[in-house]
């Protein structure tokens, strides 16, 4: 079992005073039940329900009474005694509504006893079935596949980890981090798919694995399908997405297909539910407050790079490129800097998109742009030092502070720069492997200023 920085976050959890039910959200197979396993060894006791047995099901079928209820699973389960703190972990909460309702009663009733909840699809499960957890009675915490410093930790590699800490990263550890960087982006942050990587070191133990989650995903996602209509574009959307990722998005015809926008408008909505896709929608302001247009087409990602690498057949590319951004067509390293992002977001409280503007003369794009304490800081994902930077100096002409980030794979370090109409502003240079450590950086700049 690999380290997860959810961890840190579930012990803070645990630490509170104004402690509620925890729900643990996120996509199937990103390591929700492993996390909470690891987090119960600092328990007294741990009791773990999986209501996809029917036995563990069935003890929410007659529930009335909290205490009673509490009681009944004591005696499933056989546990003889309680001492000190006491985790109960109700995994694959979907397939009883009951329980679902049961969560408001321990917060109320039984606030000493620990509770964390979870399940795959849980989205979609209470979208579809109109079910609600009830508000103000329990808390979230997402969880995303491994990102790159958790795969750097679980590969054995502290000394680069503990250089990515610093707030500067030496030149002679750079080749190692681009080498351990594109290992990571071919095979991505899937837990399971993680783990056969270290052990074998072969890529098509690796693919196997990969094959078999994305075939789980697509049997669970046409069990939701109300019609054999949309079946047909859920499975289309879910085939040839791949071909779209990192780039605008026409619901129309999505794929080069004959689907209809308002349907594979609808079939996204599903799929965005099970966190295996995400869409972001533009801003086109540089100035705050300001709202993602949902209007405009929005930008499509995918749950995990290493998936969109198998599903896209481009892993061979990896074996032979000495750079990442000569992948896929760069599509892999814009990709991997969008997963990265979406894994820290809930932890450092930002909102994440990117920026459009539209214009007769002239469109302008930045890859993406972050909310972070009162500012939209736009984040350019470049193939190199030499890569165009127009539309990033426009925004940084109209935008209201001096920070723009560049990630790319290159020279790690900050530069002063001036847009065409002279304004100064200090570009921060960030290796991909770095990405992580943005908002840090976004600290320590603002801070000093």
């Amino acid at each position: 079992m690999y380290y997860r920085y959810i961890l840190k976050e579930l012990e803070t959890w645990a630490d509170s005073h104004y402690r509620k039910v925890l729900v643990l959200r996120g996509a199937r197979q990103v390591g929700k039940t492993t996390a909470v396993r690891m987090f119960s060894e600092s328990f007294d006791t741990y009791i773990e329900l999986n209501l996809e047995l029917p036995a563990d099901r069935e003890i929410f079928a007659n529930f009335r009474e909290i205490n009673s209820l509490f009681n009944l699973i004591l005696l499933k389960k056989q546990v003889k005694s309680q001492r000190g703190r006491t985790l109960l972990f109700i995994d694959e909460i979907q397939y009883s509504a009951t329980a679902m309702q049961a969560l408001r009663y321990f917060h109320e009733e039984m606030p000493e006893l620990y509770v964390i909840a979870a399940g795959s699809l849980l989205e979609l499960y209470l979208f579809r079935e109109k079910v609600e957890i009830s508000v103000g009675r329990v808390e979230y915490r997402w969880l995303y596949p491994m990102n790159f410093e958790e795969y750097l930790q679980a590969a054995g590699q502290n000394r680069l980890l503990e250089l990515l800490s610093e707030s500067t990263f030496p030149d002679y550890a750079e080749s190692s981090l681009r080498e351990q960087f594109l290992q990571y982006a071919l095979i991505g942050g899937m837990p399971e798919v993680v783990k056969t990587w270290l052990e074998t070191k072969n890529i098509m133990e690796v693919r196997k694995c990969q094959e078999a989650i994305l075939t789980a995903y697509r049997d669970d996602i046409l069990k939701y399908s109300h019609t054999s209509d949309q079946s047909a574009v859920l499975q289309h959307i879910f085939n040839t997405a791949f071909s779209e990722v990192g780039r605008q998005i026409n619901f129309e015809g999505f794929g080069g297909s004959s689907f209809k926008s308002q349907s594979v408008r609808n079939a996204f909505g599903i799929l965005e539910k099970t966190s295996f896709f995400n869409l972001l929608y533009p801003y086109t302001s540089t100035i705050l407050p300001t709202v993602p247009q949902r209007r405009k087409r929005p930008k499509l990602l995918m749950l995990d790079t290493g998936l969109l690498n198998y599903q896209a057949n481009v892993m061979e590319e990896y074996f032979t490129a000495k750079r990442l951004d000569s992948v896929f067509k760069g599509i892999a390293m814009e990709h991997i800097v969008g997963q990265m992002l979406l894994s820290i977001q809930q932890k450092y409280r930002f909102e994440l998109s990117f920026w459009k503007r539209d214009a007769r003369s002239s469109t302008a794009e930045v890859d993406y742009v972050i909310i972070y304490r009162g500012k939209m800081i736009p984040i350019e994902v470049k193939a190199g030092k030499s890569g165009s930077m127009k539309s990033l100096l426009l925004f940084m002409d109209n935008a209201e502070h001096g920070l723009a980030i560049r990630i790319y794979d290159g020279e790690i370090g900050k530069e002063l720069l001036s847009t065409p109409n002279g304004k100064s502003f200090t570009l921060m240079n960030l290796h991909l492997g770095q990405t992580m450590r943005i908002p840090y950086y976004i600290d320590a700049y603002l801070d000093v200023i």
